[in-house]
């Protein structure tokens, strides 16, 4: 079961590299990356799973950190939401700055608070 684990949190953080690179990459004058769009979709789907895993194996009478889950999961939705809008606009040849701002930032974010966060 460690193995799956492992598996799933390396393709989350992959999909966080996605969202940050995209990001980074969009800032420095390209499009609107598809690989946003991609990589929030991953975050949240693996993101998923780990939390199924960890309520799955953990001991008895151990408990997740439900809020922390939950704010995480917030911004996860905020993320996938602000890459599908703007790559929706970027197709349009629209302004899509300010939502890949959100998306690259709540990526970030959502990385602070699963590792500043006890």
């Amino acid at each position: 079961m460690d193995f799956v684990t492992n598996l799933f949190v390396a393709l989350h953080l992959l999909g966080m590299a996605l969202v940050v690179g995209g990001w980074v990459v969009a800032r420095s004058g390209s499009s609107f990356p598809a690989a946003i769009v991609w990589g929030a979709r991953a975050q949240l789907v693996t993101g998923l799973i780990l939390v199924g895993l960890a309520e799955a194996t953990k001991a008895p009478g151990q408990s997740l950190n439900n809020a922390k889950l939950g704010v995480k999961l917030v911004i996860a939705i905020v993320v996938v939401v602000m890459a599908e809008i703007g790559a929706s606009k970027a197709r349009k040849r629209e302004e899509h700055g300010t939502q890949l701002d959100v998306a690259g930032g709540g990526a970030v974010a959502n990385a602070l608070v699963a590792t500043m966060w006890w």
